[in-house]
């Protein structure tokens, strides 16, 4: 993925979309949010940045960020679409599977359908991105 940094930043604000749904944050949201970031996405993201922080924990901020700044979740999946669409590399693939195993464990946290609703329109999504790359 061009620019890991900025995709996990995308990711947060995604995450937040599916979460804030129903109207609001649940602790358990949260708690599964933060439990797969440090032991499925960090474990598996080789990149730092400069403090030496893994970016995978970008996910985290950006979550709480777009929490704080109550981001409007149209616009939060839009802008992953659309990075995803710009950066994705066929190179890509297992790192869209965890992504999407956490959309799914966040929605599943609390269990909604309009959570579920949004997962199955990224899933989409990403499979015509990956389908126009790969021709």
């Amino acid at each position: 993925m061009n620019n890991i940094k900025q995709y996990y930043k995308e990711l947060g604000k995604l995450v937040y979309a599916i979460a804030i749904v129903d109207g609001s944050i649940q602790p358990e949201e949260v708690k599964v949010l933060h439990d797969f970031v440090g032991k499925e996405l960090a474990d598996h993201e080789p990149t730092s940045d400069s403090s030496g922080m893994n970016k995978a924990f970008y996910v985290d901020f950006e979550f709480d960020t777009s929490v704080e700044e109550h981001l409007n979740s149209r616009e939060a999946i839009t802008s992953y679409i659309r990075f995803v669409h710009s950066n994705y590399e066929p190179t890509d693939k297992a790192l869209i599977q965890r992504s999407v195993k956490l959309l799914e464990k966040v929605a599943f946290a609390y269990n909604k359908q309009n959570e579920k609703n949004i997962i199955e329109q990224v899933k989409d999504e990403i499979s015509e991105i990956q389908k126009t790359i790969l021709k």
